[in-house]
């Protein structure tokens, strides 16, 4: 219909593609992940599936569609600009909107979705047929990616491992041989970009979803870690750094400081992810009952929330009572249900019951927006619980093996430093005899390295670069193997900061006694 008007107006296609232009000007996309923007695809697909249930309109159907706060709410942001503004019909803006996108699979969802409302398809029964394609679609994705990071995980603790042994061989490599500082540079730059290599790797191989509401922590307990994680982390860098001043430069006291300072938040925020998975797991089953109920009883869900059994409801059980309370009082329904999404916290909880209550507010059949609701649902937990298998035996992985190679380097370094500093003092000494001669170098004679040119102030600033950068790659792999919110990283850091430190203030006077009681004479 828009382009016969624009047609016999004297609009050209160039004249055409420069009035969408006008009119989509003010309109940003922002840039988001493929990985992010197929889970959001999903949601989009399975509200308006849900909305379909009421037999609304599409101007009501689009006009909602456009107001959830996910990353492909810009494709119908820019259809209803289309339709208001161009008076276009649906059918022309979802295929106006897939010309202009460069990615595959929103074109092929538009360009579905513009062939079914031109063809007067019934769009309940189309919405629901695309629900479940993108549900094996999604499926399919996440479980390869799910390979993969089970396959770069395992590669990433043999890269670390690898990437040790090359600073290790070559320390001990000085024994033979001098190796000159620019050899030690080398295999330290080595070993530090095979470590951020691999982390970064885990992370684009990591499947992308958000345990977390995105738009904005607000779950009591997560409000409580923001807190401290304010008010300990800055006190905990200034501390640090009077501690390194202190010591005289102790990088370890100060590391220990800060990487304590970050445990309090994080800790909380790695126990909220645990209580945000049960409530996800959950979740499912509460609106699929709620929604059975409601129709069963022929009521609204206000009602039908004093006949379900909540005991039923497993982690949501006081929630859902607070629920009950809160629209027994007399407050607005809406204002309930955002309280309780506000309340969890969570980000799956949230697109839930916006699929199952924002359809039954406009009339949407509660069975069936109940049973759409669950099946978004139980799709993404039950891959969320595939995904913890892999990430949860890599994060526990992950602390032996950087306390690990974090004290050996630290280990060799010291041991070689008093080694020379001995050797040093050997040579120095006077013969025994009383002839005044010295001790001839029977390592130098020999061919061996003395460790007369080996540059130790240098050693201990690349060992110190290799630990730091560890430090933060073991810690970020885990993370991004996991997923959930930044401060998860921040409790990672914290645990692997807290662990170097404890290596380098323990370490170099444990090696310097270990040796002295070697060296010494016997009696």
């Amino acid at each position: 219909m828009a382009q016969g008007i624009l047609s016999r107006l004297g609009f050209s296609d160039k004249s055409k593609q420069a009035a969408e232009d006008n009119a989509l000007g003010n309109n940003k996309r922002p840039n988001v992940d493929k990985k992010q923007l197929a889970f959001d695809l999903f949601t989009h697909v399975s509200y308006m599936a849900s909305m379909a249930t009421a037999k609304a309109s599409r101007d009501v159907m689009f006009s909602y569609a456009a107001t959830l706060n996910l990353s492909s709410t810009a494709y119908f942001l820019d259809i209803n600009t289309l339709v208001n503004r161009l008076k276009y019909d649906y059918s022309e803006a979802c295929r106006a909107i897939a010309d202009r996108t460069d990615d595959h699979d929103v074109s092929s969802l538009l360009l579905r979705m513009s062939g079914s409302l031109s063809s007067g398809e019934d769009e309940e029964e189309f919405l629901t047929r695309e629900a479940a394609v993108m549900a094996e679609l999604y499926r399919a994705t996440y479980e390869t990616n799910i390979e993969s990071l089970r396959k770069w995980t395992d590669a990433y603790s043999a890269m670390v491992v690898s990437a040790g042994l090359i600073v290790v061989v070559s320390i001990i490599s000085m024994m033979i041989w001098s190796l000159g500082p620019g050899m030690i540079l080398m295999t330290g730059t080595v070993t530090m970009t095979v470590a951020i290599i691999g982390s970064w790797t885990i992370y684009l191989a990591a499947p992308k979803e958000s345990y977390t509401r995105t738009s904005g922590l607000s779950a009591p307990n997560q409000l409580v870690a923001i807190n401290l994680f304010k008010y300990l982390v800055p006190a905990g860098l200034v501390l640090g750094l009077i501690a390194v001043a202190a010591t005289g430069g102790q990088l370890g006291i100060g590391m220990l400081v800060l990487g304590v300072s970050l445990l309090p938040s994080g800790f909380i925020m790695n126990r909220d992810s645990a209580r945000l998975l049960a409530l996800d797991a959950d979740v499912a089953t509460a609106t699929r009952m709620l929604g059975g109920v409601t129709d069963a009883i022929g009521t609204t869900v206000s009602d039908a929330l004093s006949k379900v059994d909540r005991r039923s409801l497993g982690s949501l059980e006081p929630y859902f009572r607070r629920l009950e309370v809160r629209v027994r009082s007399g407050i607005t329904p809406d204002r309930c249900w955002d309280h309780l999404v506000q309340e969890s916290g969570s980000e799956m909880m949230e697109r839930t019951i916006n699929i199952f209550w924002d359809a039954l507010t406009i009339g949407g059949n509660p069975l069936i927006t109940g049973k759409t609701a669950a099946f978004f649902s139980a799709e993404i937990s039950l891959l969320r619980e595939k995904r913890a298998l892999v990430a949860q035996t890599f994060g526990y992985l992950t602390v032996p093996l950087h306390a690990a190679m974090v004290g050996l380097l630290i280990f060799i370094v010291n041991v070689m430093q008093l080694f020379a500093e001995s050797m040093l003092s050997d040579t120095e000494s006077a013969d025994p005899t009383g002839s005044g001669a010295p001790i001839p170098d029977i390592a130098g004679s020999s061919g061996f390295n003395t460790f007369a040119n080996v540059n130790f102030e240098f050693l201990n600033i690349i060992i110190t670069m290799v630990v730091v950068v560890f430090t933060i790659a073991n810690a970020v792999a885990p993370w991004a193997a996991s997923g959930g919110h930044r401060m998860r990283a921040g409790y990672q850091i914290g645990v692997m900061m807290v662990v170097s430190g404890i290596c380098m203030t323990i370490i170099p006077p444990l090696s310097r006694m270990i040796f002295t009681t070697i060296s010494a004479p016997a009696n």
